[in-house]
């Protein structure tokens, strides 16, 4: 069925959805600019066009809004990352993968991207510890490589760190400024560096 034949049976439906996601994405956009902390309710329902009420109607607060946001891309985020892993009996060829899907999703993503690394301090101790989490597929891939000998001995946490840590400081040096290398030269050279970490 179609937007607009939903929309005909349902207009109702339709603008409540249309509501919240004009929230999300407002809410998103500030968040990222000013921080959760510094915005304001009011100043979402603002930028969003409605009354500061109509927020309540869908979101608790302010902090259940940017608990939402979080978990909402976190999602999205680990669906890219394990996008077109055919082989994950591959650690190599997995972690590779990884390490491209992350900068296609910062730079195809960038709003997205941003909120998860800015909010990630704060948000991330609201999760609970077994709901899957995108760093879970490194330290997967870099466990098993470990395993099967492809990868030096440490612990894979350990190596997931130094792994997403060459690939954030990498975006944030980039975007800044401060790398003029072309982008994919940069993945290159970071995915090179992140196998020589492991001891490939």
């Amino acid at each position: 069925m179609s937007n607009h034949s939903l929309a005909k049976l349902d207009p109702g439906r339709k603008k409540t959805a249309d509501s919240k996601n004009k929230i999300r994405a407002v809410a998103l956009r500030l968040f990222v600019n000013k921080g959760i902390k510094s915005t304001t309710t009011r100043e979402i329902a603002k930028r969003a066009g409605i009354a500061e009420g109509t927020i309540y109607k869908y979101f608790r607060s302010k902090d259940e809004l940017a608990l939402e946001l979080f978990t909402t891309n976190i999602d999205v985020f680990r669906e890219k990352l394990s996008e077109n892993i055919e082989n994950k009996d591959e650690p190599k060829e997995m972690l590779d993968r990884l390490i491209h899907n992350f900068f296609d999703f910062a730079k195809s993503h960038p709003e997205a991207y941003s909120y998860i690394m800015d909010a990630h301090y704060t948000e991330i101790k609201k999760i609970p510890k077994d709901r899957p989490k995108p760093k879970d597929l490194f330290v997967e891939a870099i466990h098993l490589g470990i395993e099967k000998g492809d990868f030096r001995k440490l612990d894979e946490n350990l190596g997931a760190a130094l792994v997403i840590g060459m690939i954030n400081r990498s975006i944030l040096f980039f975007n800044n400024g401060f790398i003029h290398s072309d982008y994919n030269e940069m993945v290159a050279e970071v995915a090179s560096s992140a196998f020589r970490a492991l001891g490939v």
